[in-house]
């Protein structure tokens, strides 16, 4: 049984997307969070229409600062949704209340929801250094955690005393430490990435574990579990009679996935395969997809060239041209799903 390769590790990795091309998560959100600390300060020393917009733009740097912290320390390919949506309530009721009348109700409105989700922003930017995410932390990058968050409470300390003192040189050297700091954060991530989320500690695995990683195998080979799109790991938990807890930690400790999609995607991906080798075979390769237990082409072509290092079109072409037999059928889907 093989598992799946751990993606190697280099100083670019946490800058790189972990699928296709383009800038990653972190590079993004250190612009972002670079423009938004250059607009507040320049906010302060503009006057006039200027002012007013880069002030606007400015109004976000607390939502964007702690998307920021969660790509340093989370190394997820992608933000969760419901984060990008609280940074969108900060930055969106942050330019209303900048913009709108003052007497106005929406500028009222916008102002209260401003004040609640930027300071909920400033809360979780202090927390996240704290997120392991399940692996032991080097010694070095314990320091850089508690220095990131004593800096970022140093400066979250300084803009409160901005408030009663004189509000624009301290406002302005405030958002110039945090620039700074973010740049001393992204050089400091350049050099010691993050490990991919399948390099995490795994505990040794038991006897159990191994007893119950059979089972699994034999479900995912004799009845083709994977083909279901909607299929969960609870679902395989109840076929098996066991908890979804013990079940997720067979898979990471005795079958060497990071988790239940890992593994459900790399059969999936191994019955495409020989499916896309087959000479007789007359599927397109959508309806391959959808009959191996992929809802749709996009996860299908991204999962394929992530295990494959190939697109499906491509697989097939050379696949074809080799004389040579495909190796032995997988598990089949016991019902086809073709679009």
């Amino acid at each position: 049984m093989s598992t799946p390769a751990a993606p190697t590790s280099d100083r670019l990795s946490a800058l790189r997307p972990a699928r296709g091309d383009g800038p990653g998560r972190l590079t993004i959100h250190a612009l972002i969070t670079g423009s938004s600390f250059l607009a507040y300060i320049l906010a302060r020393m503009l006057d006039g229409s200027a002012g007013l917009v880069m002030a606007a733009i400015g109004a976000s740097a607390c939502g964007w600062a702690w998307l920021f912290a969660r790509a340093l320390f989370d190394p997820a390919p992608r933000d969760a949704v419901w984060s990008r949506s609280v940074v969108a309530v900060v930055a969106l009721s942050g330019a209303i209340q900048i913009l709108a009348p003052d007497e106005g109700m929406a500028a009222q409105v916008a102002g209260n929801l401003y004040v609640m989700s930027g300071s909920a922003a400033l809360l979780l930017t202090l927390i996240e250094p704290f997120q392991t995410h399940g692996r032991r932390l080097s010694r070095r990058e314990t320091w850089f955690r508690g220095l990131f968050v004593a800096g970022f409470a140093l400066l979250a300390g300084a803009s409160v005393l901005g408030v009663w003192l004189t509000p624009e040189p301290i406002q302005i050297a405030s958002a110039t430490f945090g620039l700074f700091g973010a740049v001393v954060a992204i050089a400091y991530r350049l050099r010691h990435p993050l490990p991919a989320l399948d390099d995490r500690v795994r505990r040794p695995a038991t006897e159990e574990d191994r007893r119950l990683g059979e089972q699994l195998m034999t479900l995912l080979n004799d009845q083709a579990v994977f083909a279901d799109p909607d299929v969960r790991i609870g679902d395989v938990a109840a076929r098996l009679g066991e908890s979804e807890h013990r079940v997720s930690r067979c898979i990471s400790a005795a079958l060497g996935y990071a988790n239940f999609n890992r593994l459900i995607n790399h059969h999936r991906i191994r019955l495409a395969r020989h499916l896309l080798a087959q000479a007789e075979e007359r599927r397109t390769i959508l309806e391959i997809a959808l009959d191996c237990g992929f809802a749709s082409i996009g996860p299908f072509n991204r999962a394929f060239k992530a295990e494959t290092g190939m697109t499906p079109r491509a697989y097939r072409a050379e696949a074809l041209a080799r004389p040579t037999a495909d190796p032995a059928c997988p598990a089949r889907a016991g019902a086809g799903r073709s679009a």
